[in-house]
């Protein structure tokens, strides 16, 4: 009973999340009849009873469980009981499972998972996409926002959902009464972040966006970020992009490396996707120049805001 079973998988974790929730939401249950299981802190012998018992008050129950990955390390015993409940699910429950990747072929949970569910992938917006997601957040509340403001939003949030999510409450908080968003209440209320500004002119860098990464760079000056400090911070990035190439070449997986950074999913997908992108001897290069330029600051050769100016004019 595929239907009875619901894998939804994507690599953005925002709106893996999103899909989730609409599900749960169409499904009309009881709050009290939605159970969320994680099997990194949840023991599978729980989740099998409640998935057999029957829900109270209402003709349904949903159950929401990440980390099905676990199921392979588990013993053969238990594993033989979540494929004898796939094969035979309670009807009286609707199993949503969220994963953020498909698991290997290998996997002897992927083989349960494409036999007995309902599979269904959710796609990563690409980025031409998102300024009409923004656009369409802000008018789902009867809010509009100038183009200027969303292309400031998106910059500050770096593309991030969930801190796009947070930053449009208090915009609309903020403009409650014009129900208007122009980039200059943007520049207020959104304050860049530096680890994703770093992120991002470290990439503007590798990409040999110049004008991009020089603007980033006098932003950062502007609010008195110390050029040394910054130029550590991106060496701190390339040196994390050279490990994530070494831990894919060792073929760790997004879920993996999240884990290894201790870093959230999304944030791993887009370190995975930069590292992959990236020329393992240009990201060498780059660290034995900025350590040199570090040598001659700190040695008073040259100053820290001129060499880094200097440095990214010309990379």
């Amino acid at each position: 009973m595929a239907e009875a079973i619901h894998v939804f998988q994507g690599p953005n974790e925002y709106l893996l999340h999103h899909q989730v929730e609409a599900k749960i939401k169409s499904l009309n249950v009881d709050p009290f009849n939605i159970m969320r299981y994680d099997l990194l802190e949840n023991k599978s012998e729980d989740i099998l009873e409640d998935m057999q018992t029957i829900s109270f008050f209402s003709e349904q129950k949903v159950i929401v469980i990440k980390n099905i990955n676990v199921l392979d390390k588990e013993d053969e015993h238990i594993f033989n009981r979540w494929t004898t409940y796939f094969e035979k699910p309670n009807p009286d429950v609707f199993v949503i499972i969220e994963m953020i990747e498909a698991l290997p072929k290998t996997s002897k949970t992927q083989n349960l998972l494409m036999k007995y569910a309902m599979i269904e992938k959710i796609s990563d917006m690409e980025k031409k996409e998102y300024p009409e997601f923004v656009r369409n957040m802000f008018k789902k509340f009867n809010y509009s926002i100038t183009d200027d403001a969303v292309t400031a939003l998106l910059e500050r949030t770096n593309y991030d959902f969930l801190l796009l999510s947070q930053e449009a409450e208090k915009l609309m908080l903020f403009s409650y009464d014009s129900k208007e968003i122009h980039e200059k209440e943007v520049i207020l209320l959104v304050s860049r972040n530096l680890e994703e500004n770093i992120f991002e002119l470290t990439n503007a860098l590798l990409a040999k966006d110049q004008s991009k990464t020089i603007e980033i760079f006098y932003d950062l000056v502007a609010r008195n970020e110390d050029p040394l400090r910054i130029l550590n911070f991106i060496v701190s990035k390339i040196r994390e992009l050279i490990h994530t190439k070494l831990l894919i070449d060792k073929g760790y997986r997004q879920d993996e490396i999240a884990e290894h950074f201790n870093i959230r999913s999304g944030r791993a997908y887009y370190l995975l996707k930069n590292a992959k992108n990236a020329d393992f001897n240009i990201l060498e290069t780059h660290l034995k120049k900025l350590s040199k330029l570090d040598f001659d600051i700190k040695s008073g050769k040259i100053d820290k805001k001129l060499g880094l100016e200097l440095y990214l004019l010309g990379a």
